[in-house]
């Protein structure tokens, strides 16, 4: 079905935000001021509310533009264009200039437009990948779907209550992660922070700590079984590495000549050990043997440590590694950040039932995140249907 088609700027109010205040400008009170940065926050169960905020009186200061709510934001500049978030705003705000604002003039419905822009994300409209930059006057030329408001509010109706069960999934997996994260608090408390009343050791006493050195020549890498992973930084953001580290973009035969390369074993946290990627937090299970680059540490158990596994990746996973990076100008982490941090000893019984705690809540996930698959499949295809002009 062939669907007709209309200028975005013609059904919506398109602009882009302003220059952001200075820090002294920024007050407890007042509207909220939405930033690129906060977008990942609010798409994540934030609300406007937990943005920094300017008082009416700043504003003015500063001629800014209050938005409505149902405003659509995007990145339109810098690195966060390139991703592709897309927001509709809950309550009025204001706006930064890296962002775009499609405001609502009551020519079309915000909801369905939201739907419509993560369906067809404006990132398509980078010319150049390495200086990405969305002018709004292509954003204002942008073809969108020209149907009736009724039959937008219908078709976002039905997408809205898929979006729901998807996001329910979502939910569910989050809450399965808090929950074993609140278990560990309280049976062994924080790093660096144990229970008072359990012994305690240095990390780097019941740990191998595996600091990344220079790579191999590698090829690349199609599935192989064998051999072990050449592990970069980026390699943590591949498909399917979201939790546990299956794949890189390069590989090297296990008998292969290694040099100084600094071997992970398989089960070993992994995480970034220099630059801004500390700040992102980011760790990962290694699913199998990897060789780690300079940018990338890794921790396992030592053999014989009355530590286990899951209790060393919940762990980390409430360790603020940005805590405890030294360097000014360029953070990084090295072993001796990360050897004298106080890991508290549990007791074998406890120790026993947090392994069970974990491993029951695992199969659970497991469950949980099949079903979540199945919703995002499920959405996706109402969306293609939905702008095909065929739901």
């Amino acid at each position: 079905m062939t669907v007709s088609t209309i200028q975005l700027g013609k059904v919506v109010d398109v602009s882009a935000g302003q220059p952001a205040p200075k820090p002294k400008d920024f007050s407890e009170d007042g509207l909220p001021f939405i930033r690129a940065g906060s977008l990942e926050g609010l798409l994540s169960g934030q609300t406007e509310d937990d943005c920094e905020k300017i008082t009416s009186e700043t504003a003015r200061r500063y001629r800014m533009r209050l938005y409505p709510k149902d405003t659509i934001l995007f990145a339109k500049s810098g690195m966060s264009a390139k991703i592709g978030r897309v927001y509709r705003m809950r309550k009025p705000a204001y706006v930064v200039s890296h962002l775009a604002a499609l405001a609502p003039v009551g020519r079309y419905e915000p909801s369905y437009l939201a739907h419509w822009l993560r369906a067809h994300p404006p990132s398509t409209l980078i010319k150049d990948d390495a200086y990405p930059s969305i002018r709004t006057s292509e954003v204002s030329s942008l073809e969108v779907p020209d149907l009736p408001i009724d039959e937008q509010c219908r078709i976002a109706a039905i997408l809205d209550k898929a979006d729901a069960i998807r996001r329910k999934r979502e939910g569910a997996l989050s809450l399965a992660d808090d929950f074993l994260k609140s278990a560990f608090l309280k049976m062994f408390g924080r790093p660096n922070d144990p229970n008072p009343g359990l012994k305690v050791l240095p990390l780097g006493k019941l740990c191998d700590l595996f600091a990344g050195n220079s790579l191999p020549t590698g090829v690349a890498y199609l599935g192989q079984d064998d051999g072990l992973l050449l592990l970069k930084v980026g390699d943590l953001n591949l498909p399917g590495n979201d939790q546990v580290v299956m794949t890189a973009r390069e590989w090297v035969a296990g008998k292969g000549r290694t040099g100084a390369a600094i071997v992970a074993p398989k089960d070993a946290i992994v995480f970034p050990k220099r630059g801004g990627a500390i700040a992102t937090n980011k760790k990962r299970v290694l699913g199998r043997s990897s060789i780690l680059d300079p940018n990338l540490m890794a921790v396992a158990p030592k053999q014989g440590a009355p530590i286990s596994y899951p209790y060393l990746r919940i762990w980390f996973e409430l360790l603020d590694l940005a805590s405890i990076a030294n360097g000014s100008t360029v953070p990084q982490l090295n072993k001796g950040d990360l050897y004298p941090l106080e890991m508290a000893i549990p007791e074998d019984l406890d120790l026993t039932r947090f392994d069970r705690l974990f491993h029951g809540s695992k199969k659970l996930r497991e469950k949980q995140f099949d079903e979540l698959i199945y919703s995002e499949t499920l959405f996706s295809a109402l969306s293609q249907r939905a702008f095909r002009g065929e739901l």
